[in-house]
C-alpha cells in the first residue's frame, strides 16, 4: 500500500484479516477461486498486473499457478512461495522463465535469526567473497577517532543513532588467535585436572597399566642391566601384536620368559585390533555415508537451533565466518532431547539459542527456562504470526522475539518489485533487508556517487564491486561513482526501496565555498580533488582556481565535509554552508 500500487487478492476461501483497515480498503477486491484456473486469473486482471505473488501454503499449487500466470502475462514479475523440498524445481523455473523469483519465507528469516543469536549484537555477515570482512552496527559512543564509520541512513531511533563499521579480517584473525590461546590454556587445565583425577576416573587403569607394562617388559626382557634397549625393542614388538621376531630374540631364555612374551603378544594383538577396528569404522562410514557422532572441541563457540531444520544451513553459512558452529535440537516431544543436547554442549561456549518451532507457547516456555540457566547466551524466539514482536520481547526481558510473517512480507514485497533480497534483518525493532543490485545501461542509479545514493534514497551501501575486481569493497568511499556493470548490496527498508522505485531522490542541501590563492603551488592537486568529488575531469576545474570565491553544486553533508577538509589541508580557503531546499532541488533538477 505505501507503494501506491492497487492490490487484488485471490483465495479459495474468505481471508482472515489481521487489521480492520485492511479489510475496509481491499476487502472488496478479493476474488474467491482456484488461482491455477485461467478464468479466475482473468477475473483478477492478471494480464495487466506488473507483479503477481503466489503465496499459498502448497508449493506445488504455487508452481502450477506460476506457469499459468506466465502464459497469460509474459512481462509480470512473479514471486513464488516454495518450501525447501521444491526449491530444486524452483531454481529450474527461475533459469527457464524470465522475471520469476522462487523464495522460501522461512529461509528469509535466517538472517534475522543469525543476527539475533550472534554474541556481537548488530553484526551483518557478508558474502564469503567480501575478503573475510563483516559489518557491525555500533552506537555513536563506540565510534573510534580513526574513522571508517558511516551513519545508518534510516535510523530506528533518533535518540540512540547507529553507525556502521567494518570488522576487518585482521581483527578476526586476532580474535581467532586469542581463541586458540584460550583453547590451549583450557587443554592444559584439562590435562592437569585429568592427571589429578586419574584415581577416581573410570579409565584410570589405562595410563598406569601402559606404563607398568612397558617398564616391566624392559626389566624382564633385558639380559643385562645395561641392555635395556633390547628389552624395550622386544616389549614394543610384543605389544604391537607380533611374536615370531621377539621369540627369535628370546631364544634360549627360560620358559617363564616365553610365556610372558606370549601374554604380551596377546595384549598387543588386542590393542592392534582395536586400532584397526577404529580405522575401518571411520573409512567405511565415509565410504557408505553413515552418520557418525560429531565431537565438538572444548571451548569452541556454538549456537543451538531448536525446531528449525529449514534455516539451519543458511544460518550455518552466515555464522561460519565468525567461527561459530550450529547444532540442532527439537522440543516437539518434550524437553528431554533439548536437555541432552545442552549437556553435550556443556564443555563448549554456547553463544546463542534460536527457538523456531510453530508453537509459540513452547518457544516461550523453553526460552524462559533457558534464560535462567544460560544467562550469557542470547536467546531468540520466532513468533510466526504475531504482531508487535518487539514489545513481547521487552515484556519477556532480554529475549528477542521475531515475527516471521512481517519479516517475510517485507522481503516478498521487495522481490515483487524486482529486487533481489539476500536476507532480512531486524535492527532495533525495524525490519531491514540486504538487497543486491546489478546495474545495467540506463539504470537510474548509474552516474550517482555513493554519497548521493545513500542520502538521496536513505539507504546504506554495504559492498560495491566491478567486473575487474576480485573482491568487493566494503563500505565503499562516498565519492565512488556508480556505472553500468557494477554490483552493489545495500541495507534498506521498504520505504527506501519505495523511493528507489519511484525515483524520489532527496536533493542535496550543502555547498562548499572555496578560494584558491593565485600564488598557490598546488593548483593541479586542487583541480584533481575537485574533479574527484564533483564527478568531472581536472581540465574543467581550471577556472575554479583563479583566486576568486566559487561554490560547488549541491552536495550531501558528509561528502561536502570531506571535500572541505581536503581543500583546507591543501592550503585553500573553504567552508561548508547549507542552502535552501528549493534552490538545491532546482539545481539538482537542472
Amino acid at each position: 500500500m505505501p507503494f501506491g500500487v492497487p492490490l487484488v487478492g485471490v483465495d479459495c476461501r474468505p481471508p482472515r484479516w489481521r487489521r480492520q483497515e485492511l479489510e475496509l480498503k481491499i476487502g472488496s477486491r478479493v476474488i474467491q477461486g482456484d488461482m491455477r484456473q485461467s478464468l479466475v486469473l482473468e477475473r483478477a486482471g492478471v494480464r495487466h498486473c506488473r507483479a503477481v505473488l503466489l503465496l499459498s501454503s502448497d508449493s506445488q499449487v504455487n508452481l502450477e499457478a506460476a506457469l499459468q500466470v506466465r502464459l497469460l502475462n509474459p512481462h509480470a514479475e512473479i514471486v513464488v512461495r516454495s518450501s525447501s523440498g521444491q526449491m530444486a524445481l524452483g531454481r529450474l523455473l527461475e533459469q527457464r522463465l524470465p522475471k520469476v523469483a522462487v523464495v522460501d519465507p522461512i529461509v528469509l528469516t535466517a538472517g534475522a535469526v543469525a543476527n539475533a543469536i550472534h554474541p556481537t549484537e548488530g553484526l551483518i555477515p557478508l558474502n564469503s567473497n567480501a575478503g573475510g570482512n563483516n559489518i557491525r552496527l555500533v552506537n555513536s559512543s563506540e565510534c573510534s577517532a580513526q574513522g571508517g564509520h558511516r551513519p545508518v541512513r534510516r535510523q530506528p531511533s533518533e535518540l540512540h543513532p547507529l553507525w556502521l563499521t567494518v570488522v576487518q579480517r585482521h581483527a578476526q584473525v586476532k580474535r581467532r588467535q586469542h581463541t586458540t590461546q584460550l583453547r590451549a590454556q583450557r587443554a592444559a587445565r584439562w590435562i592437569k585436572q585429568t592427571w589429578r583425577g586419574l584415581p577416581r576416573s573410570q579409565m584410570s587403569w589405562l595410563l598406569p597399566m601402559s606404563i607398568g607394562l612397558i617398564t616391566a617388559g624392559v626389566v624382564l626382557f633385558s639380559d643385562h642391566a645395561d641392555d635395556w634397549q633390547l628389552g624395550l625393542m622386544i616389549t614394543f614388538g610384543l605389544l604391537k601384536g607380533e611374536y615370531v621376531d621377539p621369540v627369535m630374540l628370546l631364544s634360549g631364555s627360560e620358559i617363564w620368559r616365553l610365556l610372558l612374551g606370549m601374554s604380551y603378544s596377546l595384549i598387543g594383538t588386542l590393542i592392534t585390533s582395536a586400532f584397526v577396528a577404529l580405522i575401518l569404522e571411520k573409512l567405511l562410514s565415509n565410504r557408505l555415508g553413515l552418520r557418525r557422532r560429531v565431537y565438538l572441541r572444548t571451548g569452541s563457540r556454538q549456537a543451538l537451533i531448536v525446531d528449525g531444520q529449514q534455516v539451519v544451513e543458511p544460518i550455518r553459512d552466515l555464522l561460519a565466518s565468525e567461527q561459530i558452529g550450529v547444532q540442532t535440537a527439537t522440543i516437539q516431544e518434550g524437553m528431554s532431547e533439548l536437555e541432552i543436547q545442552l549437556e553435550r554442549l556443556r564443555h563448549t561456549e554456547l553463544v546463542g539459542i534460536g527457538l523456531l518451532s510453530n508453537n509459540l507457547l513452547s518457544n516461550v516456555h523453553a526460552a524462559m527456562t533457558l534464560q535462567s540457566s544460560h544467562r550469557p547466551c542470547r536467546i531468540a524466539v520466532l513468533a510466526h504470526e504475531m504482531e508487535s514482536s518487539d514489545q513481547l520481547g521487552a515484556l519477556l526481558g532480554g529475549i528477542t522475539v521475531l515475527s516471521g510473517v512481517d519479516l517475510a512480507a517485507d522481503a516478498l514485497v521487495a522481490t515483487a518489485f524486482g529486487e533481489r533480497v539476500e536476507r532480512v534483518l531486524q535492527i532495533k525493532g525495524m525490519n531491514h533487508m540486504v538487497v543486491r543490485y546489478q546495474l545495467e545501461e540506463g539504470d537510474t542509479l548509474c552516474g550517482l556517487n555513493i554519497s548521493r545514493l545513500e542520502n538521496g534514497y536513505q539507504l546504506n551501501v554495504l559492498t560495491h564491486s566491478r567486473a575487474d575486481q576480485s573482491s568487493p569493497g566494503v563500505l565503499p568511499p562516498l565519492d565512488c561513482m556508480l556505472m553500468a556493470g557494477d554490483e552493489i548490496t545495500v541495507l534498506a527498508d521498504l520505504e527506501s526501496l519505495r523511493l528507489v522505485e519511484i525515483g524520489a531522490l532527496h536533493p542535496a542541501q550543502w555547498r562548499v565555498d572555496f578560494r584558491v590563492i593565485h600564488h598557490f603551488d598546488n593548483h593541479f592537486m586542487v583541480q584533481q580533488c575537485l574533479a574527484k568529488f564533483l564527478g568531472s575531469v581536472p581540465g574543467r576545474m581550471h577556472d575554479l582556481v583563479d583566486g576568486h570565491w566559487h561554490h560547488t553544486p549541491p552536495l550531501d553533508y558528509d561528502l561536502g565535509e570531506i571535500l572541505c577538509e581536503q581543500l583546507q589541508r591543501m592550503g585553500a580557503e573553504a567552508h561548508l554552508r547549507q542552502v535552501q531546499a528549493e534552490a538545491a532541488s532546482m539545481s539538482c533538477h537542472a
